[in-house]
């Protein structure tokens, strides 16, 4: 399903993310500019969305999103390279249909995760010797992804995909209710820089 990069409505513009509706039945609704009323724009916006099969709306952009309950915070952290302490771990690089049925059923629960149909650049698998242990993307800079799959060796994927970026600085985008992967990037040292955008439910809190 495509988005809709302006979506006019009588009380303002916005752009709506449906590609996440056949796998997640999730639809965003990031505003543009309000003509009218704020909970009138999401209204229209949050009806198409749910004709379009959406489930589970949220909405974020231009405008006081304060009567709208919060859905998830995303933060962005980072850390100095130099900080990070020694792995014996590795990533390597793959384009494996494996690699998307895994990332899909490990984020399928984290709030905003996307869902891929084929591997993306840079995708890879996270090894502890010939033991794979977790998965990740990595995207310039940025740990765009990190799922361990052995329990208890989310540092060693953090740390063996870390090796893959070559900046003296990392970044990475976490949701703030994603507790466990919250926790661990506090025990690594990863500063919290602020907060990237918050989602919030379409529906006002009056409406819930």
């Amino acid at each position: 399903m495509k988005d809709l990069p302006i979506f006019p409505c009588a009380d303002g513009l916005a752009s709506l993310i449906l590609c996440e509706i056949p796998y997640r039945g999730e639809a965003y609704i990031l505003v543009r500019t309000v003509f009218g009323s704020l909970a009138g724009l999401v209204r229209q916006c949050a009806n198409f969305c749910k004709d379009a099969g959406a489930k589970h709306i949220y909405v974020s952009g231009e405008g006081d999103f304060s009567a709208f309950p919060v859905y998830t915070r995303l933060l962005d952290r980072s850390i100095e390279t130099v900080l990070l302490p020694p792995t014996e771990a590795r990533a390597e690089p793959t384009g494996s249909d494996e690699w998307v049925a895994l990332y899909n059923e490990r984020f399928r629960s984290v709030p905003c995760a996307k869902t891929y149909r084929e591997a993306p650049e840079n995708a890879c698998f996270v090894y502890d010797g010939e033991t794979r242990i977790g998965l990740g993307l990595c995207i310039e800079d940025e740990l765009a992804a990190v799922a361990s799959l052995e329990h208890g060796r989310g540092k060693d994927c953090v740390l063996g995909l870390a090796k893959q970026i070559k900046s003296p600085r990392i970044r990475l985008l976490c949701a703030e209710e994603n507790t466990a992967a919250m926790r661990l990037y506090d025990r690594l040292g990863f500063s919290v820089d602020g907060v990237r955008r918050i989602w919030y439910h379409a529906a006002t809190k009056g409406e819930r």
